[in-house]
């Protein structure tokens, strides 16, 4: 550290302005941290619970899989190295890789994904609160904005789209139709000009592109032509014989090039590598090095984006206490990309350089807590999910009613008492 420190409240002022331009192309980069806010499941978490709810003989297989990938994989690590096996083997009962057969194998896959979509589907055991104070507030800040707002996220389950048709806010995922919604990747490629018109959704739609795939996207085979085909369903399990399209395997990207997964990174790029744009990310910890790298190809060669990362931290002990700290690997990324900034609870990297956090000039007759801020720990708190929505809520000045006791519950005890 080199003795530099930022004020913690011209920062939000800063963020505030971002937030505010009408002129930028404006996205968001949503990470499970943002469900873990409300006690949904993290990768760590959900990789135990999937273990926990698969039968005994697929238990013993998912952790042999486990054992013969090493280290600490999570579940999507064994998902990847499944549909390596189901790509090997064909499906086929007859060819196996030691004990696992092609079949077993896509049962395996099956299986996992099913438990997936039992673990993630039910109610956020810590309600809505945040995720609807963040659909009002797309909902009340279209006026005048020349571009779609764009969120890009790599959650499995529906929070976002249940919090958005609750607050009546439209938005568009891809997908067209009413009773098999199929995905139609020409209104994705378009953009709002007038060249595109005829195939681009309304700009007051929000846009919104599950790079994982989601707990209701069904791969279906026609009845007629026996070609598979990607629809989306709410409501309804999966037939006998149909996945579930969670997390990006091998097979479904050489399958075709406009499936939704390969037609969102390749919306993702577009966002990042050209115009004027400001991307904000949250609940994310760059562990997706194929996002990542996206990412970083946007900062290198377009010095018109701008990255804020807005950090929730790692729990480190400090003086013998538990405290939340910024990453030394995504501090180096805020230090390698300079229109990259890293906002995180101890510290931060603005311009590449980084820096604490100083004192903070917290008034006893503040009529209210300060949604960024920490007063009882000194520490910057946007990367939280319930505070950074907090922090919009007061920055368009509606007010949510069930808010107040949430916002207690995480315990953000902020400001004055």
């Amino acid at each position: 550290m080199n003795g530099l420190s930022y004020d913690a409240s011209k920062v939000a002022a800063e963020l505030r302005e971002q937030l505010a331009s009408d002129k930028r192309r404006l996205g968001f980069f949503i990470g499970a941290g943002t469900s873990m806010s409300v006690g949904v499941p993290g990768i760590v978490g959900l990789t135990e619970e999937v273990d926990k709810k698969l039968e005994k003989k697929q238990r013993g297989q998912f952790n042999w899989i486990c054992t013969d990938i090493g280290g600490k994989p999570n579940v999507e690590d064994v998902l990847n190295r499944i549909r390596l096996y189901r790509e090997l083997l064909d499906d086929d009962e007859k060819k196996n890789h030691s004990d696992l057969t092609g079949k077993a194998a896509k049962e395996l896959d099956a299986a996992i994904c099913m438990a997936i979509y039992e673990i993630v589907s039910v109610d956020p055991p810590k309600g809505m609160t945040p995720h609807r104070t963040f659909a009002q507030w797309l909902n009340a800040c279209y006026a005048g904005r020349v571009w779609p707002v764009e969120i890009f996220t790599t959650n499995y389950d529906l929070l976002i789209e249940n919090a958005m048709e609750q607050v009546g806010v439209p938005y568009f995922d891809g997908f067209v139709g009413s009773v098999a919604p199929f995905f139609a990747p020409e209104c994705v490629e378009a953009d709002n000009t007038r060249d595109c018109e005829a195939v681009c959704p309304p700009r007051s739609w929000t846009r919104l592109w599950k790079m994982h795939g989601s707990v209701n996207w069904y791969v279906r085979r026609d009845e007629k032509t026996g070609k598979k085909y990607v629809t989306r369903l709410s409501g309804v399990n999966p037939r006998q014989g149909e996945e579930l399209m969670v997390f990006p395997s091998r097979e479904k990207y050489v399958a075709s090039r406009k499936l939704p997964f390969l037609a969102y990174q390749d919306r993702l790029r577009r966002f990042v590598s050209s115009g004027e744009s400001v991307l904000f990310v949250i609940g994310y910890n760059f562990s997706d090095e194929h996002l990542n790298e996206i990412i970083f190809q946007g900062l290198r060669g377009n010095n018109r984006l701008a990255v804020n990362v807005l950090m929730h931290g790692d729990k480190k002990v400090v003086d013998g206490k538990d405290r939340l700290t910024l990453p030394q690997t995504i501090e180096e990324y805020g230090r390698t990309y300079r229109n990259m900034s890293i906002y995180g609870p101890d510290k931060s990297v603005v311009g590449g350089v980084p820096g604490g956090w100083g004192s903070f000039p917290h008034k006893k007759d503040d009529p209210e807590p300060f949604a960024y801020w920490s007063d009882e720990e000194k520490r910057f708190t946007l990367g939280e999910f319930n505070a950074f929505t907090a922090y919009l809520e007061r920055f368009i000045g509606f007010r949510s009613v069930t808010f107040a006791r949430t916002y207690t519950d995480v315990s953000l005890k902020e400001g004055g008492k």
